[in-house]
């Protein structure tokens, strides 16, 4: 099990870009990924988001509200991510019921399903930036 010292240190250079229509639980991720160490980059809607990603190249983790208001929907932008051919892990948090139909099959691709406690979603981000992480999501598909 990772202390919190393990965690901050391992958190230092990691920036995740947060993509949220609600600006209340934007703040409340950012704020919570801050206090862990994380650099978060945030964003309101899908255009912004890709703006933010093409500027900032070396972001490790994707955090992503499926139900985007206006403009591109969270389905179209994980169809533009994906035509990329990008490898940065993806977090869609969604209260949408086919949450897992629309991540399945994608190996970069992790779903949690709202309303979540924000340590399921610091464990999710521990496992998905681990160097070993494959590895990790291969032990745990075997054994269940």
């Amino acid at each position: 099990m990772m202390t919190e010292a393990m965690r901050d240190s391992n958190a230092a250079n990691h920036k995740i870009l947060a993509i949220e229509d609600d600006p209340e639980v934007l703040a409340l991720y950012k704020s919570y990924l801050q206090k862990r160490g994380y650099e978060v980059l945030s964003a309101t809607g899908a255009s912004e988001g890709i703006s933010l990603l093409q500027r900032n190249p070396d972001t490790r983790l994707i955090l992503l509200d499926l139900n985007l208001a206006g403009g591109m929907s969270g389905e179209e932008w994980i169809a533009w991510y994906v035509a990329q051919g990008k490898k940065t892990p993806l977090v869609v948090a969604s209260g949408k019921g086919d949450i897992l139909t629309i991540t399945k099959g994608n190996n970069r691709t992790a779903a949690l399903t709202k309303p979540f406690h924000m340590e399921e979603l610091q464990e999710l981000i521990e496992v998905l930036l681990a160097d070993d992480w494959h590895d990790q999501v291969t032990v745990d598909q075997k054994s269940h």
